[in-house]
């Protein structure tokens, strides 16, 4: 299972919430959900969702694009 860390801020700011929210329906067995405090990137913070796995970061202009660049991201580690 992976782990996708998603930024508080973001969260308050764009559509990660709804990002979070579909995984966790959806995907709750191969993808566990923590929310952290702060990445520090203040400026992509307020503009677009994204989360990192591992060291990675992922990005996408709306949630369902992210949820979307998630999966393929933990099919390319599997």
């Amino acid at each position: 299972m992976r782990v996708a860390k998603f930024c508080e801020r973001n969260i308050e700011f764009t559509e990660a919430d709804k990002a979070i929210e579909s995984l966790r329906m959806n995907y709750r067995d191969d993808i566990e959900i923590r929310v952290v405090d702060c990445f520090r990137r203040c400026l992509k913070c307020r503009v677009q969702p994204f989360c990192r796995i591992r060291l990675t970061t992922i990005e996408a202009n709306d949630a369902e694009a992210l949820v979307k660049q998630i999966l393929k991201a933990v099919q390319r580690e599997n």
